[in-house]
């Protein structure tokens, strides 16, 4: 639970507890009251000793390559995911041998041998081109904008280098711009002065990787301007151990790589819940009334609660779901919405209300069952302490968070929070709030029929379509949504990264198909994967998964259906082979294969089953209220 921070904090003890911690959950809850940014050198050792302790199997891989010392790195960044429950194993590239490094990948040492989900590189321009960056103010604007073009180049090169060889997610430093360019305030009437060639090399950075699956900038000049630009170096360190960037700032670059690391792993959570009472206004609806509440333009404590809701709503804007769990009354919290139209946030914005008089921490629970959602996948913010110490010790697979007194401080609050990082939003993420709401449409339709005993009469009411097709690099992030993120409709809960992925699109023995989908309630976008391996005469199914608000409704069936036709279409195909994989959360389709006519091959002691269906013995399963069309073309989603 995220909490305020005490100034006398034994820290020694909150190191000792933390090396105890039981579990991520416990490990949070111990640093959340640690101020990091005020942590000294011997502090940062202290702590980082302790986690050591710990062991355990790693979450993260983390590389980090540099042409500047970043020997501090590593301890920072053990902190910083420890307080996210994340534990990081780290592999330090050469003083300045970042190109070295990624070419000798091939003789299976060194980075090779060590195998990243991430790499970092940070390169500082005065040490990459050494004598161009210390006689800028010399060169013609020509040569910078050369010299501008060459950095991108020698980018751009390892990159290609670092993707060839390397199945790796890459983290490229952008460039702070100076403090105090040569040129002065003149630098800007400088014909490409140094503030022009920072921004456009930024910038190109920016454009060059852009969209594309396993690169990431890492916005140093952003971050150096967060922390303050003066002390980004400290002299004394930059000449004494060639350290372009202070100990400080690498704590906040270690706050940086927790974001990309949950990212680029799909651990973001999906769905925030929010009290309602000085949580989305000041005051109390019951007392104050629907116009008494404070939110609105001309009061400094209303604007504040009003940029809160502006936040919310980019946040929504991302694909974070948005729930309420308050203690109220119904009709009052009605009324209000009612009454005042000047509130950003609507009742209609909420995935999913609990109000009511019970207890948060069970009224989270239903929330996280009405939308299908696991406990980890909430996050759960309310201004009272008792409120979110209650939900911590009950609901530990939920991030709490106690906003602070001031409300002038809560979308700060909100924007430090790295549980919703993703490394893109993708076409459909914003409309996953009107997507439930249409699921709810359709389990509403499904209850009413259920009165009658209907159910074939509510799955062809329902008018469904659906597109299968091979599918392409530009579908790779939203493959690796479903990869990270499907748990319950999983055959096997591979995680495959985006690397991997790219890798199966080209393989001559895969084939990756995915399914489209819509309604008569609107477009369900894409819901499920197939991983297909060709090996002889088997064609293995090796992932098979699908969102599960698509489940239940035969599309599972009729994407089986796509496969056995796979294995009758190729004369050299004789069996279709699969395999269940049970976890703790796909329990829903442990006899799956079995129910599509598959015969138990294997049933072997980790739970784990093999499973085999020869050519002669496929048959397709009616799910005619479901129509196949050709491609997402037909179907319009494209």
């Amino acid at each position: 639970m995220d909490r305020p921070r005490d100034s006398k904090l034994d820290l020694r003890a909150v190191a000792e507890a933390a090396a105890a911690a039981a579990d991520a959950a416990a490990l949070r809850r111990t640093l959340a009251s640690v101020d990091l940014e005020k942590l000294s050198t011997s502090d940062l050792s202290l702590l980082s000793r302790a986690l050591e302790r710990r062991g355990g199997t790693p979450d993260v891989k983390l590389a980090c390559l540099a042409n500047f010392t970043l020997d501090l790195l590593p301890r920072w960044v053990d902190v910083h995911f420890a307080r996210e429950g994340l534990r990081a194993a780290h592999y330090l590239g050469g003083f300045d041998q970042h190109v070295q490094e990624v070419l000798g990948v091939s003789d299976g040492s060194g980075l090779a041998a060590f195998a990243p989900d991430l790499v970092l590189l940070a390169l500082s321009l005065r040490r990459l081109r050494p004598e161009a960056m210390a006689g800028f103010a010399s060169l013609s604007p020509a040569r910078r904008r050369e010299l501008r073009d060459d950095v991108l180049s020698h980018l751009e090169s390892w990159a290609e280098a670092a993707l060839v060889r390397l199945s790796s997610t890459l983290l490229i430093a952008n460039f702070p711009s100076p403090v105090r360019p040569a040129f002065g305030i003149a630098d800007l009437n400088e014909e490409y002065g140094e503030t022009e060639f920072h921004l456009e090399l930024n910038l190109e950075l920016l454009r060059r990787f852009k969209g594309h699956p396993r690169v990431q900038v890492l916005d140093a000049d952003r971050l150096a301007s967060a922390y303050g630009k003066e002390r980004v170096t400290d002299g004394k360190l930059l000449y004494l151990a060639k350290m372009d960037w202070s100990p400080g700032f690498l704590g906040c670059v270690a706050a940086e790589l927790v974001r990309h690391a949950r990212a680029a792993q799909g651990r973001a959570r999906k769905c925030l819940v929010l009290d309602l009472d000085n949580t989305l206004w000041g005051g109390v609806v019951g007392e104050d009334g629907p116009a008494g509440v404070r939110i609105g333009t001309g009061d400094p404590e209303g604007e504040a609660f009003l940029d809160f809701h502006h936040s919310l709503k980019a946040l929504q804007a991302q694909g974070v779901l948005l729930a309420v769990c308050s203690k109220n009354n119904p009709a009052d919290v009605a009324e209000l919405f009612d009454r005042r139209p000047e509130i950003p946030l609507r009742l209609s914005d909420f995935a999913a209300l609990e109000i009511g008089w019970g207890p948060k921490h069970e009224g989270l629970r239903r929330i996280a069952a009405s939308l299908n959602l696991g406990l980890d996948s909430l996050v759960f913010a309310d201004d009272n302490p008792a409120e979110t110490s209650l939900v911590a010790q009950m609901l530990p697979e939920v991030r709490t968070v106690l906003l602070p007194p001031d409300p002038a401080d809560f979308a700060a609050v909100l924007h430090r929070l790295a549980d919703f990082e993703r490394t893109a939003v993708l076409p459909g993420d914003a409309g996953k709030t009107r997507q439930y709401a249409e699921e709810r449409q359709r389990q509403d339709l499904r209850a009413v029929l259920a009165v009658t005993g209907d159910l074939s009469g509510y799955l062809a009411s329902l008018r469904t379509e659906l597109a299968i097709g091979r599918a392409r690099r530009d579908d790779l992030p939203r493959l690796h949504q479903l990869f990270t993120k499907t748990n319950q409709f999983n055959l096997t809960t591979a995680r495959y990264t985006p690397a991997a992925l790219e890798r199966l699109l080209g393989l001559p023995v895969c084939e990756v198909w995915i399914a489209r989908a819509r309604d008569r309630f609107g477009d369900m976008g894409t819901i499920g994967a197939v991983v297909l391996r060709r090996e002889g005469h088997l064609l293995l199914v090796d992932s098979f998964l699908m969102s599960c608000r698509a489940m239940g409704r035969g599309i599972e069936t009729a994407m089986m259906n796509h496969v056995k036709q796979r294995l009758l279409d190729e004369p050299g195909h004789l069996e279709l082979g699969g395999r269940f994989v049970p976890t703790a959360r796909n329990k829903p389709v442990e006899t799956f294969y079995e129910d599509q006519g598959f015969q138990v091959l294997d049933r072997r002691a980790s739970g784990e089953t093999l499973y085999l269906l020869r050519r002669g013995q496929a048959r397709r399963q009616d799910c005619g209220w479901i129509e196949v069309v050709q491609d997402e073309m037909a179907l319009g989603i494209r």
